[in-house]
C-alpha cells in the first residue's frame, strides 16, 4: 500500500507540473497497480485460509464454512477497503478517494467475470480439442456424455457471496463520496445473470441442489457491513465542506456530536425496520404450515390404511378357521 501511495503521489505531482493527456492517463497506473496487488493478494490469501480451516478439523461441514467465512471476509475487508479508508480520514482526497473506488471497483468485476466465464469456458475449448486429438479425426462427433464428464465440478456459490459482500462494500461505504458506483453494479449485475447461465448451462457439470436453512456467516457479514456503512458515509458527509455550510456557527466538536446523534438515528431506525419487517414473509410461513399439516394427514391416513389391511388379513384367516371347525363338528353329529 506504501508502494502504492507513492506512485499516487508521484503521479499527481507530475500531472500539477505538466496537465497533459500522457499524464491525466498517467494519475490511473498507480490504481490499477494496485488493483492488481490486491487480486493477487486475495488469491494467496484464499489458499491459506482453506488450508488453515482444514487443519482445524472441523465435525460439521457447517461450522468449516462458516469459520471459512470469516477468515476469508476480515482478510478481503482489511485488503480492499483498507486504502480507501487511508485516503478517506487520513488524507482526506475525495477525488483521489472518487478516481481509486471507481478504478478498483471495475477492474475488480472485469476480472471476477473473465476468471468466472472466460477461462472455464476457454478451457473447455482445450478439453474438446484434447478429444478430437485423441479420436485422431477432427470431423469426427465427440459423444456428448464424455464431453459433460469431463467438465470441472461446479464450485458451489461460495465465490458469488463472497464478490457479492466485496461489491456491496464498494458501493455503500462510500456511497456519499461515489454515487456511481451504484451503476457500475448494477451494470455488472445484469450482465452477471447472462454469464451465470451461460457458466451452470455450459460450462460446469450439472449442479446438484442442496438444503440449507439460511445463508450463514454470510447474513452477519452483511448486516455488520450495513452498520459500517451507515458510520462511514456519516463521517464523510460530516468533514466535507457542504456540511459546514449548514452550521456556520458550529465548532468541530458541535459539529462531531451532530453527526454522531445522526448516525445514532439512522441506526436505530435500521434496527426498528429489521424488527418490523420480519425476515419471513407471512404468505411463506401459511404455505409452510399448510405443507405441513398436509403432510401430517397424508401420514395419518396411510397409517390408517396400513392398520386397516392388516387387521382384515389377521381377521379373514379366524372366519375361515372358524366355519371349518363348524363344518367337521356337523360331520360329526
Amino acid at each position: 500500500m506504501l508502494v502504492y501511495f507513492r506512485m499516487e503521489f508521484w503521479a499527481q505531482a507530475r500531472y500539477k507540473d505538466n496537465p497533459s493527456l500522457f499524464n491525466s492517463l498517467l494519475l490511473l497506473l498507480p490504481v490499477c497497480f494496485y488493483a492488481g496487488v490486491v487480486i493477487a493478494m486475495n488469491a494467496a490469501y484464499r489458499l491459506v485460509a482453506f488450508k488453515l480451516t482444514h487443519w482445524e478439523n472441523h465435525r460439521l461441514q457447517s461450522s468449516y464454512e462458516n469459520h471459512l467465512i470469516v477468515k476469508l471476509v476480515l482478510f478481503n475487508f482489511m485488503n480492499c477497503f483498507m486504502s480507501l479508508f487511508y485516503i478517506a480520514f487520513v488524507i482526506q482526497d475525495m477525488a483521489l478517494l472518487r478516481r481509486s473506488l471507481a478504478t478498483l471497483l471495475i477492474t475488480l468485476q472485469i476480472v471476477g467475470q473473465a476468471q468466472e466465464t472466460l477461462l472455464p469456458y476457454l478451457m473447455k475449448k482445450y478439453q474438446k480439442w484434447c478429444l478430437q486429438k485423441e479420436g485422431k479425426d477432427p470431423a469426427q462427433k465427440i459423444d456428448q456424455r464424455e464431453l459433460e464428464m469431463r467438465q470441472q465440478i461446479y464450485p458451489g456459490v461460495f465465490d458469488d457471496y463472497l464478490e457479492l459482500f466485496l461489491q456491496f462494500g464498494y458501493v455503500f461505504l462510500f456511497s456519499s463520496a461515489y454515487p456511481l458506483a451504484a451503476f457500475w453494479a448494477l451494470l455488472n449485475n445484469i450482465l452477471e445473470i447472462r454469464t451465470d447461465a451461460f457458466k451452470l448451462c455450459r460450462v460446469f457439470q450439472r449442479p446438484l441442489s442442496q438444503l440449507a436453512s439460511s445463508i450463514g456467516a454470510w447474513q452477519m457479514a452483511f448486516e455488520i457491513m450495513g452498520v459500517i456503512a451507515v458510520i462511514t458515509n456519516c463521517a464523510l458527509i460530516a468533514q466535507s465542506p457542504q456540511a459546514r455550510k449548514f452550521f456556520p456557527d458550529s465548532n468541530e466538536t458541535q459539529l462531531l456530536m451532530i453527526f454522531v446523534g445522526v448516525e445514532h438515528l439512522i441506526l436505530a431506525f435500521k434496527v426498528c425496520l429489521a424488527y418490523v419487517i420480519p425476515d419471513t414473509p407471512d404468505w411463506v410461513n401459511i404455505a409452510v404450515a399448510r405443507i405441513d399439516y398436509e403432510s401430517r394427514q397424508a401420514l395419518k391416513t396411510e397409517r390408517s390404511n396400513r392398520a386397516r389391511k392388516t387387521f382384515q388379513e389377521q381377521t379373514v384367516p379366524a372366519e375361515l378357521l372358524t366355519s371349518e371347525l363348524a363344518g367337521a363338528i356337523e360331520t360329526e353329529i
